[in-house]
């Protein structure tokens, strides 16, 4: 019987998604697989999928899913994730959270890309040269508009003093920045704007030197492609949704990665109706601390790029 899976959530949370994907077409290759999706965009032009449907479709059920095997799930309920300690990466507990019982041991997500949109990636980042993404501020949950639910968000998000600081280390080295953030989401100065689906700015990742931010969206786009990345942990916790691969330093307080299951759920569904004594506090560095890090990560990017990218390393602490 073929399948049909309907995956929601955030952006970041449909680029892991596309794992499970690879984990299911490689066990039942005979099989179609139809996504039904918030983002379908993220799909596009993947070869293990059958149909790539919005949610919200007309005729779903008739046309789609009756007669079929319809799958719907979230990781985030599996006890694994949310456990506190040995805690699994999301992407491992997808194949679970969807009915089958196992893990995906070694996940991998996938983005597919047209020959146009590397041409179109590749171009920019060569006009832009060297171009660091840069991602201060996690976007809005699907179905979420902008309110005072947005400021509680800020467990994860970036401290803007720490992203301006972070934004001025890296032009003062020569790098351009393009910051990734949504239309609700506050411009840090000196920073590229690019008003394009997030769909336009993942080639633009793949050809860029490096990545730098929190745990959203366009960290889960560069990690498809193995970018270097200086990740800053809020309240999520990198061993449920982080990167470990050679390039990436993930950084955190001691205040940091406390992590309740979901930011958006432990304050506004009653499951955990309280506030940790670390929150407000997840990414108060020092100067001489963040200057450290930042250091090492342009240490790294210079290294591997070569002679291609000036600068030196800074000694003083300044921004």
């Amino acid at each position: 019987m073929n399948y049909v899976i309907e995956i929601t959530g955030g952006l970041g949370k449909h680029i892991m998604a596309t794992s499970f994907i690879k984990w299911l077409n490689e066990r039942h290759p005979k099989r179609k697989i139809t996504i039904l999706s918030a983002y379908p965009e993220i799909f596009e032009y993947n070869p293990r999928i059958f149909r790539n449907l919005r949610l919200g479709s007309p005729y779903l059920f008739e046309d789609y899913i009756k007669g079929r095997d319809y799958r719907k799930g979230d990781p985030y309920t599996v006890y694994e994730y949310y456990r506190e300690k040995n805690k699994m990466h999301l992407m491992k507990l997808y194949p679970k959270a969807y009915g089958f019982s196992k893990y995906n041991e070694n996940p991998k997500s996938e983005i597919y890309l047209t020959k146009g949109e590397e041409l179109d990636g590749q171009f920019f980042c060569k006009q832009s040269f060297p171009l660091i993404t840069f991602q201060a501020f996690g976007g809005l949950p699907p179905g979420i508009i902008p309110n005072r639910m947005k400021v509680d968000q800020s467990q994860r998000d970036m401290i803007q003093p720490l992203a301006i600081k972070i934004v001025n280390f890296f032009n003062q080295k020569g790098f351009k920045i393009l910051q990734i953030r949504s239309q609700t989401e506050p411009i840090i100065p000196g920073t590229i704007q690019l008003k394009v689906p997030f769909r336009n700015l993942l080639p633009i990742s793949k050809y860029s030197i490096a990545h730098i931010g929190i745990d959203s969206a366009m960290m889960h786009g560069a990690a498809v492609f193995k970018k270097p990345m200086l990740i800053f942990w809020g309240g999520t916790h990198v061993d449920n949704l982080g990167y470990f691969y050679d390039g990436v330093f993930n950084i955190h307080t001691k205040h940091g990665m406390h992590c309740r299951p979901h930011l958006n759920v432990h304050d506004h569904m009653g499951i955990f109706p309280y506030k940790d004594k670390s929150e407000g506090f997840e990414f108060d560095y020092s100067d001489g601390e963040l200057n450290d890090y930042l250091n090492k990560f342009f240490d790294h990017i210079q290294k591997i790029n070569k002679a291609r990218i000036p600068g030196k390393r800074s000694e003083n602490g300044t921004f």
